[in-house]
Order: structure tokens, then sequence, then C-alpha cells
């Protein structure tokens, strides 16, 4: 069963600008999940404001916004939807949304953003808004605080939401944890053939060589680890860290990350363990257990091969292999079964990994600073925080699309049965109905995720808080705020180094450039600029 606990931060008193913005500190609502699948929609938030507090009349004729999303190949985006026409009927607001292909999404966004043309609202993350919100391009959302009593009682407490901040300045709204179920990157292994082939769940990185290799022996046309289902830096991210060096961690493109032993940021490819977490994909490449593909593989290559018997492993989002790998390996063979494995121990004796960041700041909702009605815009925002925004954009219409039981929101069967064909049946009925994270909803309940996942998702779920609890698996953190003179630095200089480390890593995972030089490359990227770098995050960490 899912456990609650509440994660109060106790925070005294924040950076003036912080406190000035989102006012004084009070009580936590910040929620994880409960000892039941589905927590209450209703009576945990008493002290929230009203959907309607502070909120003028409606107008007669609806209000349009345009809204850019990214289109996940997982949960398509439709422009008619339950919730497209409740929010209609509820707040008069027109929602015409423009869905762009996650492939596409960035190159869409930023040829918008260059050209002044941005839609009335579009997904952000951290980075666009530290690059461009002085541009004035993006709506300065601390004018408009006094329109959100919604928005400031969801994100009291919240401490990482200071790292959003631009010149003590708001420029966008965070997707934000109303109920979430633990999701991480970790280790997944078809653990039917460890019992097939009698061998040990492996518990470190060695061994786990060793259970690929067997699996090679085992199945000869195999290929035992996929790998990467977005190229080599994502590869890279899911392994670095748990092998004791760090960078690229969750979808970031950026080497630098916290390094907890040396309580600073540091760039990971010129950090010391570096060279052997390069070294060890070189091994199982040059066995053959690494993916030959690994650095094309797209998310449907590898779930294809994870899905039909020809790839045995994986380093990625947990909740895959129970949405995606089992249903359809099961199909196949009966007995076939993708879980966690490990924690896995490290060469150094450390065993470590990280889960996806608490929130959602990277990915925000940004208003463009040339939208018709900016008071309009930021209530209907605001609207989306309260309890019944809440619950149109995660569940949709009560007695339509959903029923409360016991104070708790249920998605009706008949709609469940209505994707129970699906191999995903969680993000297609999400899909239809327009509701959860995928879509855009900015106050996620994945009560529904919960309550139609089989139990290895909740078992999952449990044991990723007791290793957070234990503290072998850490939040993955954002970066801190930096002026404006030092995003142009990073800018500049991140470029530099990054495009080296990306033209040049591949051959020595791929054995056609040899690791004796690896010494010389991590030179070359030093002197591009690393030093620079880590002193740029660490001055803006040492602000907070």
């Amino acid at each position: 069963m899912l456990k609650m606990k509440k994660h109060v931060l106790g925070l005294t008193c924040m950076l003036l600008s912080f406190t000035l913005l989102f006012g004084a500190c009070s009580g936590s609502n910040n929620k994880s999940p409960s000892s039941e699948k589905n927590t209450p929609a209703s009576g945990q938030h008493s002290s929230q404001p009203s959907a309607t507090e502070g909120k003028k009349p409606l107008p007669a004729n609806p209000l349009k916004l345009s809204w850019m999303l990214e289109d996940n190949p997982n949960q398509p985006i439709l422009s008619n939807t339950p919730v497209t026409r409740e929010i209609l009927s509820r707040m008069n607001v027109q929602l015409q949304l423009e869905s762009v292909p996650t492939s596409n999404y960035v190159e869409r966004k930023n040829a918008l953003i260059a050209t002044n043309n941005i839609p009335d609202m579009l997904t952000v993350d951290l980075n666009d808004i530290q690059m461009f919100a002085r541009t004035g391009i993006f709506l300065n959302i601390s004018d408009y605080l006094h329109l959100a009593p919604n928005f400031q009682k969801a994100i009291e407490d919240r401490e990482e939401m200071k790292k959003m901040l631009v010149d003590g300045k708001l420029y966008a709204f965070p997707t934000l944890e109303y109920y979430r179920v633990a999701v991480a990157p970790q280790p997944l292994m078809r653990v039917d053939l460890l019992k097939e082939l009698n061998l040990e769940e492996p518990r470190t990185f060695d061994e786990l060589f060793d259970v690929l290799l067997a699996f090679k022996e085992a199945y000869p046309e195999s290929i035992p680890f996929v790998g990467s289902r977005r190229g080599t830096l994502y590869m890279l991210g899911q392994l670095a860290y748990p092998m004791g060096a760090g960078g690229f961690q969750g979808f970031s493109t950026s080497g630098m990350y916290f390094e907890p032993r040396e309580g600073r940021y540091v760039f990971g490819p010129t950090s010391e363990n570096y060279k052997d977490v390069v070294a060890y994909l070189n091994k199982l490449y040059s066995h053959k257990l690494l993916d030959p593909d690994y650095s094309v593989n797209t998310q449907q290559m590898a779930v294809e091969k994870l899905s039909s018997g020809r790839s045995f492993f994986t380093y990625d989002n947990n909740t895959h292999a129970v949405r995606l790998f089992n249903p359809a390996i099961a199909e196949i063979d009966p007995k076939a079964k993708f879980d966690i494995i490990g924690p896995l121990q490290n060469q150094y004796g450390e065993t470590r990994s990280l889960r996806y960041e608490q929130d959602w700041l990277g990915t925000s909702t940004a208003i463009s600073s040339k939208v018709k009605d900016p008071e309009a815009a930021v209530r209907f925002m605001d609207w989306m925080y309260s309890e019944e925004g809440m619950l149109v954009t995660n569940f949709g219409i009560e007695g339509e699309t959903y029923e409360m039981r016991d104070g708790k929101p249920y998605i009706l069967q008949s709609i469940l049965d209505d994707h129970k064909d699906q191999q995903d049946v969680f993000s297609a009925t999400q899909s239809t109905l327009g509701v959860g994270y995928l879509t855009f909803a900015k106050y996620v309940h994945e009560g529904t995720l919960a309550d139609i996942s089989e139990d290895l998702l909740i078992d999952m779920s449990e044991r990723i808080d007791r290793l957070t609890e234990e503290g072998t698996i850490q939040f993955m953190g954002n970066n801190p705020p930096f002026t404006e003179e030092e995003s142009e630095a990073l800018r500049r200089l991140e470029i530099q180094v990054t495009t080296i480390f990306e033209q040049g890593v591949d051959r020595f995972i791929m054995g056609t450039r040899p690791m004796s030089e690896w010494g010389a490359f991590r030179q070359q990227m030093l002197d591009a600029g690393v030093a620079e770098i880590e002193k740029i995050y660490n001055d803006a960490l040492s602000r907070l």
C-alpha cells in the first residue's frame, strides 16, 4: 500500500524576494501517496481558498486562450474532450490547444520565442525561464499574484519554487503534485529469466554485467541491455549517478549536477569517476550486451525491443515495466515479467540513485506578455490549482466521467472498460478524457494510476518511498537561478563543453577510441570552460 508522508520542509525565512513574492511560511500542502490507493480529493486541503475567491463574474463572451503543449506519444492530446468542454462551461474559457510532438517541441518552441510570436500560453522549462524571462516575452506573474489565492496556497513551503525566480520575479506556473505515485529511474530486469537460468539477482554493477552475459549466452540473438530510449545522453543520465558520477539526470541536457559527497555542483563528465561509467558501457558494448543502436533508439524502438522478448534489461522509469513492457510480453510468454532489481552498489561501495523531482517545475506554463487579458488568464490558471480545478483537470466531469466514493474521486468503470484492450489503459483513458499531467493539469492527482494498476506498481512505489526515507534514493534537484550575466555566460560555455562531450563520448563507448585517451578528452572539456561553469553554478547556489 502507498504511504502518506507530509513533506513539511520546516522553512522559517526564505530569501527576502521569495518571502515578498509568496508570503509568510505556513503549513505544507505537499502530499505524497497515502496508505490507500486513492487519497481524498476533499477535506485534506480544508484551508484552501475556493475556486471563485477573488474572481470577477464570468464575461458574456468566452475568453479564448491559445495553448501550445508537448504531445507525448504515450498520451496524445485531443482538442475536444470532456475537460475542455467543462472548462468552457465552468470558466467560460475556450482553449485552443496546439499539440506539438515531443520530438519537435523544443525546435518549435525556440522558433516561436526567437520571433517573439508565442501563443497565449505554452509549456516551458526552467532553462527557458532563465534565458528569456528578462526579454519581456513572458508575463510577469508576480504582478498578478493577488489574483491567484489558490496558487499561493498550493506553493506554500515548496522550497524548490525559489529556483524558478528570475531577479526575484515569477514568470511561469509550475506543475505541482497533489497526490503522486512514487516514480524513479530504476534497474528493470526480466526477473523470470533469473529463475529460468538459476541466477541470483545482481546486487552490484559488476554482478549486473555477469547476469547480462549469462542472458546473452542463453539467448545469443538477444540484445540484453536496450541502453536508451532517447539517445546517448539519456542513457548516461540514468547510469552515471548510481555508478558514482552524475550529469544529464532525468531529461536534462546539462552535464552539471549536485554531488553530495562534495556539497557542490560539478560537471559530471570531467569528474574523477566518470571514466569508469564510460568504460563500463564500453565493456557492455564490446561483449555485445548493449544495444548497438543505443545512440539512436527512440522510445518506440526501445519499448518494442523490451516488449517483444528481444531485450531483457533497461535503467528507466519504473512505471514502464508495469504499463508498457509486462502487458505486451505477457502475450508472448505469460511467465515473463519485468521488475525492479537492486539497488545496485557501485565499485566505490556506494548504493545510490535518483528519483524524479518533487513537482514538475521543468514542465511549467508561461503566459505571453501580449495576452489580451492578463488578469483573466491568471485567474484561469489560478483555478487550475483550486480543488474544483484539480478535479476537473484530473478526472473530468462528476457523474459523466468520474464519481465520488467516500470522498475520493474514481474514474467510472464503464470508461475504464472502454479502454481495457489498450496496451496502456491509464494513458489511453487520460488521453480520451483530456486529463492528467501529460495533458495540461497543473495540480496533478495520480489516483487513477494507483487505482487501475496492478499491485506490482504499488509495490514499486512503496519500495521507492522506503529507499528514499533510508537515503538510498534522493530527489533530483533543480538548478539555482542565475543572474542575466551568468545566464549569458552559461549559454556560451555549456554549448562549448557539451558539444565536445556529445561529439566524442560515443567513440569511447563503441571502442573506436581507446579509453587510454580519456584523459586527453577530459582535458579538452576542461579547457573549454568547465571551471567557469562550475563556479557560476556554485556561486548561484550560495545565494539561496
